[in-house]
């Protein structure tokens, strides 16, 4: 399959990207929501991520189809330099490598954009999804317990990091972090430098 291409998202892939988000979905097994999004709300994210400068590529297959996805947003409740990854890759498409290599590039792409701390989430019983990140550098920072709930299921997560940067501490009200989060366990590992 190594027909396959990276390539930076555009509107053009609009509507396949749109169709492989709801496939992937409806799996109930990887994303936080059991159904895609209306096309109009796909092409405004990736607008989105474009006048935001947030790295998004997509996976597209011989017959010029998204057949995956990967991107790196910022939240409004977290320091400027940290963004969240998301990604997906239809059923038929797991397993070769394409994750990784997606990954790979989107991750690339956000350190050139000033991202020095990447984090996901990830249901604790995707093996292979941690395996993977596991691989590219992401440690486990967290544990959620019942920490996604998809059609009234829910699981526990664990809350992964990639660092670029050395972790401060400086200013850090732990009690007040704490109370955010009531469920999660969190894991201590020694600052990167």
């Amino acid at each position: 399959m190594d027909e396959l291409k990276i390539v930076r998202s555009s509107e053009k892939y609009a509507a396949s990207y749109c169709e492989t988000f709801d496939e992937v979905a409806k799996e109930g097994k990887f994303l936080s929501i059991s159904g895609g999004y209306p096309l109009e709300d796909i092409i405004r994210f990736i607008r989105g991520c474009r006048d935001c400068g947030y790295p998004q590529f997509l996976l597209i297959a011989p017959d010029d189809r998204a057949v995956g996805w990967c991107d790196i947003v910022r939240r409004c409740d977290e320091p400027d330099d940290v963004g969240f990854l998301g990604v997906g890759i239809a059923a038929r498409y797991r397993g070769m490598g394409w994750g990784a290599r997606l990954m790979t590039a989107t991750i690339d792409d956000a350190r050139k954009r000033g991202f020095n701390e990447i984090r996901l989430e990830v249901r604790a019983s995707n093996y292979n999804a941690i395996r993977t990140y596991t691989r590219l550098g992401f440690v486990k920072i967290a544990y959620q317990t019942d920490g996604v709930v998809t059609d009234g299921v829910a699981e526990d997560i664990w809350v992964m990091s990639l660092y670029s940067r050395r972790v401060r501490s400086e200013g850090f009200d732990r009690e007040t972090f704490f109370r955010r989060f009531p469920k999660t366990e969190f894991v201590f590992r020694k600052s990167v430098k």
